[in-house]
C-alpha cells in the first residue's frame, strides 16, 4: 500500500499520518459515511463559532468521499478499503500535524482535499475531483498560523 503515499498530490507533510492510518485495523464500511456526515457538523459548527472553518472545502470533501463510499461493494477487496478508510480519518483528525487544525484556518482543510483527490485519482474517480484541491501550499510555521488568527 505504500504506493497510495507515493501517488500524485499527496502532500509531503502528510505522508508519515497517511501512512499509520493504511496500518489501522479496518472499521465496519457502513460507519464511514456517518463519520464522514458527523464531521461535517463538525466543519459547520466551528465555521458558525469562529467564522475560520472553511466550509465549502469541508462540504466538498464530504460529498467527494460519500460518493467514493458508495463505490465500496462485495469485490472491493481489504487493501482498497484500508486506502477509502485512511482518507476518511484522514479527514476527520482535526489535528493532522501537515497544515496545522483543520478548523482554525480557512486553509486548514486544504491538505485532506490533496490527500482525498489523491485516493480519487487512485481510483479512477475523476468525477469525484475536488477542484483546485491539487496543489497544497506549504504549511505555515505555527508562529504565522498564530499571527494570522490573532488578526482576524
Amino acid at each position: 500500500m505504500s504506493h497510495i503515499l507515493r501517488m500524485p498530490g499527496v502532500p509531503e507533510g502528510s505522508r508519515e499520518m497517511l501512512k499509520q492510518l493504511l496500518e489501522e485495523d479496518l472499521i465496519p464500511v457502513e460507519s464511514l459515511p456517518h463519520i464522514v456526515e458527523s464531521y461535517r457538523r463538525v466543519i459547520h459548527e466551528a465555521h458558525r463559532k469562529n467564522q475560520r472553518a472553511n466550509v465549502q472545502l469541508g462540504d466538498q470533501i464530504a460529498d467527494a468521499l460519500r460518493g467514493l463510499l458508495r463505490s465500496i461493494d462485495a469485490n472491493t477487496g481489504d487493501q482498497n478499503l484500508r486506502i477509502i478508510q485512511a482518507a476518511v480519518r484522514f479527514f476527520v483528525i482535526q489535528d493532522d500535524g501537515a497544515g496545522g487544525h483543520d478548523l482554525a484556518s480557512s486553509d486548514g482543510l486544504d491538505d485532506d482535499a490533496a490527500i482525498v483527490n489523491a485516493v480519487l485519482r487512485f481510483f479512477g474517480r475523476d468525477d469525484l475531483m475536488i477542484p483546485g484541491a491539487d496543489t497544497v501550499r506549504a504549511p505555515r510555521p505555527a508562529a504565522a498560523r498564530a499571527a494570522s488568527r490573532g488578526s482576524r
